[in-house]
């Protein structure tokens, strides 16, 4: 065998070995497609699809501080005092046969060193985590819990903190509830309600049945007119609450009243007052009045004030300045004053505090 021809045989065994391990090479499978997120907005902004269904999510937040002296709820609250707050929010929605499926959720959490009842507070820490919202929508019926609508749907008072000094409804309720929206400006809503309260509770005539409530208004944008009432089965009292308001390009402005069946009882939808002496709220009377107002100057700053009078002679009134530097960041300080004269309590209270907000 000559040189060449050992030559050539070791050139194709060598390519033959090259090819049994070309064929046995483990090869990267190709990257499976990635199924970005969908802007879903059907329903609004700021909702995106689940991947692999089609229910849309939203999801937002929203972290705050205030700093405050004095409390213009309680007299006997002179003082410092802080409170941070988280709150996460959840919105779910999907087109159905009967109309939008959606979901609502909203938990709080609140880290005031003043609620500790070792520090003379009214919880066992200082840390305070509340379900605020959780509902569940379909064909304009709601169930869950939420706001009570005699109190939400023609709107709460005036854009300030301390807002329901004389107070105006109540509010986290578990109900079963149905909203008519004509697409015009009209809408209409009746509601069952469940105030927590029975036999054993309130002394007197009371049961274990739910509240009814129930209200209609026009709200095309720039003006809003409605009213709401409740009836507190528990008592076997009813209170109706009217509300008028409109914007007039940079200015906005609003009215509401309210009256009560019997000013001696403590119905949950009569005008009172959330001020505490000790003992609970004092000062249901048979009416309330709350005015506001609020201008804004420029994009990034408005100014809001309130003033509200029952006639159980509770006076109260705040006004604040918005400052927004950024989108979703709030500086908001605020100065409100309650003038008491019921009965034997006879007070005068001040309170100035600055709220620092991100919402997201």
């Amino acid at each position: 065998m000559n040189i060449k021809s050992l030559l050539l045989g070791s050139a194709a065994a060598l390519a033959a070995v090259s090819g049994a391990q070309a064929a046995d090479a483990i090869v990267a499978a190709e990257p499976e497609p990635m199924e970005y997120v969908r802007v879903c907005d059907a329903f609004g902004t700021g909702y995106f699809y689940i991947p692999g269904t089609e229910t849309c999510l939203k999801v937002g937040g929203r972290v705050r501080f205030d700093a405050q002296y004095g409390d213009v709820y309680n007299v006997d609250s002179d003082g410092t005092y802080t409170n941070t707050r988280a709150e996460i929010y959840l919105s779910s929605a999907s087109d159905t046969e009967w109309g939008a499926l959606k979901t609502n959720i909203t938990a709080r959490f609140d880290y005031n060193p003043h609620n500790d009842d070792a520090n003379g507070g009214a919880f066992n820490d200082a840390t305070r985590t509340r379900l605020m919202v959780a509902t569940i929508e379909l064909g304009g019926f709601t169930v869950g819990l939420q706001d009570s609508l005699y109190e939400s749907f023609i709107g709460y008072a005036g854009n300030v903190i301390n807002d329901d000094v004389i107070n105006y409804g109540p509010s986290e309720r578990n109900m079963a509830a149905y909203t008519y929206k004509g697409g015009n400006g009209f809408s209409a809503y009746v509601a069952l309600e469940d105030d927590g309260q029975n036999d054993d509770d309130i002394p007197g005539p009371a049961s274990d049945w739910v509240d009814v409530t129930g209200g209609v208004k026009f709200d095309n944008g720039t003006f809003m007119a409605g009213v709401t009432a409740g009836y507190d089965e528990s008592v076997e009292e009813g209170a109706i609450k009217a509300r008028l308001g409109g914007k007039f390009g940079a200015f906005s402005a609003f009215v509401m009243g309210g009256w009560n069946t019997d000013g001696d009882t403590v119905n949950a939808y009569a005008p009172g007052s959330s001020y505490n002496a000790g003992n609970g709220p004092i000062g249901w009377g048979d009416w309330a009045l709350w005015g506001g107002a609020g201008y804004k100057f420029t994009d990034t700053v408005a100014a809001n004030m309130q003033v509200a009078y029952t006639d159980s002679e509770i006076f109260s009134a705040a006004a604040n300045v918005q400052w927004t530097p950024v989108s979703g960041f709030l500086i908001q300080p605020e100065v409100a004053y309650t003038s008491i004269d019921n009965g034997p309590v006879d007070e005068d209270m001040w309170s100035g505090m600055v709220r620092i907000q991100r919402t997201f």
